[in-house]
């Protein structure tokens, strides 16, 4: 038998170990995210790939976050989560410092799938067990989303950083970096305390922790945001664009509070679709700095708007005791987007006359109709039920 201890929980939104989690997921999503660009321009310049070919081995990575899924309930319930955190993170790092040294494109193949999958296991352990373990009960909505927040802010610095040290720097002393940042992720989630827990025995396999089903249809039409960023990241190469984009996200997070309570979802999703499209009509329009850095704000304001609500559909729907698979399904799906984004922005730009902030504005339009014709009723309905069965 396990003896179990209890810590008393900090009771306030904002306590140590939350503002530990967040500063060690924006490290995480730097690492992860400034490899991107590095090894996208590495496979076109090493092993004479096309741009879109290379992107289809960079979107293992993405495939590979859904291979270990139906054991991540069994990780944190069988084991000290924590443990499993910090060494999904440690290994992380040490494949990163052996891109270098692969000699055959097996090797890059098998690098990348095994990333994906410690990605996969650091972020369900955090971003759906860890959040909700240090944070109040009254605040875990709130918790949830500053947590996506701090992962979106991670995404555009490390592409932005990425892309620059990729003009000065070897790619040895990119994957030194990443790894330095994944190191210091580590290094604060194992300062994070949390109560003991005694082992469960959980089964081997399931759906817990992994996907929701009724988050699925809502997660399709959410994917339409992380894809237009994707898209972008196939076509503007410039790292202070996404520097602009973190801006962005920035601003929204300050915009009163009162403000954007008075904003109901139609508004949002609106806002959200509208600022991107009037930001991909900048890009393809003008180049000088300066529109360069409006257009850029204006799609992390979209970004962000629109991320907003998709967010508090995803926390929503699922029952008190699928937080966390709820909130995994659309880490799980924003990561798809994105990947899907630069995939289909390669392809179309090599295949197609045309460039992929094209694609980006039609799948706007196409996100923006499917929420008003469908998501926002799927979500009403299924809202309206789980009231009645909580009478």
């Amino acid at each position: 038998m396990y003896s179990t201890s209890y810590n008393t929980p900090e009771q306030t939104f904002w306590n140590k170990n939350f503002v530990l989690l967040i500063l060690s997921n924006v490290l995480l999503y730097i690492s992860v995210y400034m490899l991107f660009p590095v090894l996208q321009a590495w496979i076109v310049g090493k092993w004479g790939y096309f741009p879109a070919r290379a992107s289809f081995v960079s979107s293992l990575f993405c495939i590979s976050l859904f291979l270990p899924g139906a054991v991540n309930n069994y990780l944190v319930d069988a084991f000290k989560r924590k443990n499993v955190c910090t060494r999904s993170i440690l290994l992380f790092a040490l494949l990163g410092l052996l891109y270098p040294y692969a000699d055959q494109m097996w090797m890059i193949y098998a690098l990348r799938v095994l990333q994906g999958i410690l990605f996969a296991i650091a972020l369900m352990v955090t971003g759906s067990t860890l959040v909700i373990d240090v944070t109040p009960s009254s605040f875990r909505s709130k918790a949830n989303w500053v947590f996506a927040f701090s992962g979106g802010i991670g995404m555009l610095l490390g592409v932005s950083g990425g892309l620059y040290f990729s003009s000065i720097l070897s790619i040895n002393y990119i994957m030194y970096m990443s790894a330095a940042f994944a190191a210091v992720a580590l290094l604060l989630v194992s300062m994070i305390e949390i109560c003991f827990r005694a082992p469960l025995e959980p089964p081997l396999l399931s759906f817990d922790r992994f996907i929701l089903f009724r988050n699925i249809p809502p997660g399709i039409n959410m994917m339409t945001v992380p894809f237009v960023l994707g898209t972008i990241l196939a076509y503007k190469h410039d790292y202070f664009f996404y520097l602009c984009i973190a801006l962005g996200f920035i601003i929204f997070w300050f915009i009163p509070r009162a403000i954007k309570k008075k904003a109901d979802d139609v508004v949002r999703i609106v806002t959200g679709y509208i600022f991107m499209t009037i930001s991909l009509y900048i890009i393809s329009v003008y180049q000088h700095h300066l529109t360069l850095c409006v257009s850029g704000i204006i799609m992390g304001l979209g970004v962000a708007s629109a991320m907003c609500q998709y967010l508090k559909i995803m926390i929503k729907l699922p029952k008190h005791c699928e937080r966390g698979t709820g909130y995994h399904t659309y880490q799980l799906m924003w990561e798809t987007g994105i990947m899907m984004g630069v995939v289909l922005g390669f392809h179309v730009c090599k295949y197609y006359e045309s460039d992929s902030l094209t694609l980006a504005a039609g799948i706007c339009m196409a996100g923006l109709l499917c929420y008003l014709l469908f998501t926002r009723g799927y979500f009403q309905k299924r809202m309206d039920c789980k009231q009645q069965l909580n009478k």
